[in-house]
């Protein structure tokens, strides 16, 4: 039976929402195909065991905290995952193709995919997209939307599209779009296939700021809050509420982590240089963001290297900003 694979990333929110509709589209192809649809998340475990290290008899179990580890778990078969796969690597969760190309490329020799699906907008699939699709020769697609006729079908901006009788596999990098209605074909008893890869990050290659890595905050869009608008609670409120519709997360300082607008997990050290496409600073963040493609800020004035800004009320700006994207 051909296989559908889907990558996933994480954000702070669970499942990246690009991801999220790509998973939902590919289910919609991979019925109409009579294909099993594979969800594949590549995860951090600092506590893999070497490559020449000899094989444990102790089966390999995901890592991290239980809780959150079945939301994920809920969050895919929602979303109509016939099986689900964890790739294990000891190297952190950066989108570069030199630390998880080792992890990504054993999962694609594993199942050996028809069609490969990647979110457009998800922080691996400018990386992984094309290095995937020129690692099993394999068509590209950009941007690709699913269209939502009866045989539901991928189709790019040049009107090609993607068949089941075409040759070859393709990958295809699903832009936003109209969700696929999709209902959840099975129960909830789904497979959980876990790999221990050989291989993770080329000793040869030296990562700078990638704390924290699991939130990868150097691509994408990222929000950064300073110390006296988190300790607000509308302000940290309205934060959150941004960082929901826009399907990122926020970073901050350690002080900033306490009043709980930032995560534990993407607590940044003072000074920390980011670059991100896109940064929306929040106050004024003790952390260095000039390197960001584009720079908005809320609550400060703006100035060399800034984009835009919004003066006034922090808590208003924020949630009129929300507002206005949650009715695009």
């Amino acid at each position: 039976m051909a296989a559908v694979l889907v990558h996933i990333d994480l954000d702070a929110n669970g499942l990246n929402a690009s991801s999220l509709q790509a998973l939902l589209a590919a289910r919609a192809v991979a019925s109409s195909w009579g294909a099993t649809l594979y969800a594949a998340v590549i995860v951090h475990d600092p506590n893999k065991r070497p490559d020449d290290a000899p094989p444990s008899r102790i089966a390999p179990r995901v890592p991290g905290e239980r809780k959150a580890i079945e939301a994920v778990r809920r969050a895919l078969v929602r979303g109509g995952a016939d099986k689900i796969v964890v790739a294990l690597t000891d190297a952190p969760i950066v989108p570069l193709w030199s630390v998880l190309g080792a992890a990504w490329q054993g999962v694609l020799d594993h199942l050996r995919p028809r069609l490969v699906v990647f979110g457009a907008d998800a922080p691996s699939a400018a990386e992984l997209g094309p290095r995937t699709g020129a690692r099993i020769g394999a068509r590209l697609f950009l941007r690709a939307r699913a269209l939502g006729n009866e045989e539901v079908e991928l189709r790019d901006r040049d009107g090609s599209y993607v068949r089941m009788t075409d040759s070859g596999a393709a990958v295809v990098l699903i832009g936003s779009a109209p969700r696929p209605a999709v209902t959840t074909h099975h129960d909830d008893d789904v497979d959980v296939m876990v790999l221990t890869l050989p291989g993770g990050l080329d000793p040869r290659i030296e990562l700078a700021g990638t704390v924290p890595a699991e939130l990868v905050h150097t691509t994408g869009t990222l929000i950064a809050i300073g110390d006296d608008a988190a300790s607000d609670p509308d302000i940290a409120k309205a934060t959150q509420r941004l960082a929901k519709v826009l399907g990122t997360h926020v970073v901050g300082s350690a002080h900033a982590a306490n009043t709980g607008v930032v995560g534990a997990g993407a607590v940044i050290e003072r000074g920390t240089p980011l670059a991100p496409e896109m940064c929306i600073a929040i106050g004024l963040p003790p952390i260095d963001v000039a390197g960001s493609t584009s720079l908005v800020r809320i609550g400060s004035s703006g100035g060399k290297g800034v984009d835009g800004a919004l003066t006034g009320s922090i808590a208003n700006n924020l949630g009129e900003l929300a507002r206005i994207l949650e009715e695009r």
